[in-house]
């Protein structure tokens, strides 16, 4: 089974920064369709340009938070890690401990002197084999299935939280445009005075303990 301490959070930029970045529009437009003819009764189709309030623009309250750093201080996300490692470790030593059995039970049959072995007997120990490593495949699948079960559902817990959180935070904060920055992105931030992200850390490691108490 390959090493599995890095996989919990390889797909995290990409499933939170599209599905966190969320904004409140303030403007609103239409697009109408309108036939027009010329000389051969032919029909075209021009299209209106979708009317933007530049202005409202202008006053738009934005704010940002640090995927990446995010990631590091939620509490949330450290606990789901530490538990998806010690699942991956406790999968991998299972795996290696049935591999171990099986060598050893290979190289019996293997060293088995079957010159008055009858047809049945060897046979049965071929069939042994071949049991034992579908024994190990299927182990093996197993273990990579659920790590990847497991892996889906806390990405899918830690972005309804951070949504939920979102939402809760805004009605108080107001924003417009709430961005997810990350390394290496996209988004270019020109203005650290609109870093929210030790906020939200602090707020969603808050509402993380209270849960935790009121659940004991």
């Amino acid at each position: 089974m390959p090493k599995q301490t890095t996989l919990i959070f390889i797909a995290w930029n990409l499933v939170l920064s599209g599905a966190l970045a969320w904004s409140l529009f303030r403007s609103d437009g239409a697009q109408v369709a309108e036939p027009a003819s010329n000389s051969q009764d032919t029909v075209t189709t021009a299209f209106v340009p979708h009317q933007r309030d530049s202005g409202a623009l202008k006053e738009a309250r934005i704010a940002f938070f640090r995927m990446d750093s995010l990631r590091d201080g939620y509490e949330l996300i450290k606990e789901r890690d530490s538990r998806f490692i010690s699942e991956g470790r406790r999968l991998e030593a299972g795996l290696q401990a049935e591999q171990e059995r099986a060598r050893q039970r290979y190289q019996e049959l293997m060293a088995k002197d079957q010159t008055y072995s009858t047809k049945a007997e060897v046979e049965r120990d071929e069939a042994e084999l071949r049991n034992l490593m579908e024994k190990l495949q299927g182990m093996q699948a197993d273990g990579e299935e659920r790590l990847a079960r497991m892996e889906a559902e806390m990405l899918k817990e830690i972005a309804k939280e951070l949504d939920d959180y979102l939402k809760e935070y805004n009605t108080v904060a107001g924003y417009d445009y709430i961005l997810s920055v990350q390394g290496g992105g996209q988004v270019w931030v020109g203005n650290e005075g609109l870093d929210i992200t030790k906020e939200l850390v602090a707020g969603l490691n808050a509402r993380h303990r209270a849960r935790k108490t009121t659940q004991k």
